[in-house]
């Protein structure tokens, strides 16, 4: 297993940096309260009645809320009530996936330099000591980035090893390793069809303008775990628990932990709990324009010195 001194952890506050488009959790909550979809016409009931019942409550329909409400629910009355939520669930998460996705396409033009360098710095560092990048976030703006740039000098990653139904990955030869754990999934991976949960042997990696894309996984919701407060019923199954696992490795034998757009939202509590017992190696936690209480509470986790409040793209530049 290879040793790693660096570890960059990245949140949506880099996604949002890196592309203007990316929509952010208040950006999803208020399109959410207002959308009117014909494609999801249960969702939108809910949405309604949900309001309706709560007198408009901006606390029961927050998009972190309304995740938990209809992902997070485990206990049903009767089939009818179970099979109404299943179809709720499957909305919800398409909803998600799609608003997401389309929206940011690509990394910002004026961006890629940027993060050119950060790559390159991180598999071929001026000191010796290789960075191993890990992410919450689901989105393939880092894998389009690589697509674009064919001369970067090496190739993603994504340490485990995922099933294929085509060989469509090009050759890497020559090219070093740019390793990218993704610990909450990602839009271009797949359960195998009629699977319940996510076995480390049944996840599949297509390629996004390859055959299985367009051909089993076209209608299928890729593998992520969204924003609730209950995220037990997603991780259930060996895939994450392997992930997982493989990033607690990693960072016991790194010397240096730099999140860079994480905040640790109320939805991660167990994240924070897990990276608590490295916090001893946490350089810096890098978040722009926390609110007052976000940040102080920040603070008071990490140590006011290790919070900076900084763009994501702008932090980048000084350590590339």
């Amino acid at each position: 297993m290879d040793t790693f001194k660096r570890i960059y952890v990245l949140g949506s506050g880099f996604s949002k940096s890196i592309s203007k488009n990316m929509p952010s959790m208040k950006g999803l909550t208020d399109e959410l309260r207002r959308a009117e979809d014909d494609k999801y016409p249960d969702l939108m009931e809910f949405m309604r009645n949900l309001s309706k019942k709560s007198n408009g409550s901006k606390e029961l329909t927050s998009m972190e809320a309304v995740c938990s409400l209809i992902l997070g629910r485990d206990i049903f009355y009767n089939s009818t009530v179970n099979l109404h939520y299943q179809i709720l669930q499957n909305q919800l998460v398409h909803w998600l996936y799609e608003k997401i996705d389309k929206a940011a396409k690509a990394v910002d033009s004026d961006n890629e330099e940027v993060l050119r360098q950060f790559i390159t710095n991180c598999v071929q560092p001026k000191d010796g000591r290789k960075a191993l990048v890990m992410t919450f976030n689901y989105d393939l703006l880092l894998e389009r980035l690589f697509a674009s740039m064919p001369d970067l000098p090496c190739c993603l990653d994504y340490v485990i090893q995922l099933n294929s139904y085509f060989d469509e990955k090009e050759s890497s030869a020559g090219k070093e390793i740019f390793p990218y754990l993704k610990l909450h999934g990602s839009f271009n991976w797949f359960r195998s069809p009629g699977s319940l949960v996510c076995d480390i042997d049944n996840v599949y990696l297509s390629e996004e303008h390859g055959y299985s894309r367009n051909l089993i996984h076209h209608n299928d919701i890729p593998v992520f775990v969204p924003m609730t407060f209950s995220k037990q019923s997603y991780l259930e199954g060996s895939f994450f628990n392997v992930l997982w696992n493989i990033a607690q490795r990693y960072l016991e034998m790194a010397e240096e932990i730099t999140f860079i757009g994480y905040g640790f939202p109320l939805t991660d509590l167990i994240n924070l709990a897990f990276f608590l017992n490295f916090k001893d190696k946490i350089k810096h936690v890098v978040v722009k324009g926390e609110e007052k209480v976000k940040k102080s509470r920040l603070q008071e986790l990490f140590g006011k010195e290790k919070i900076v409040d900084e763009d994501a793209v702008d932090y980048l530049s000084h350590i590339s």
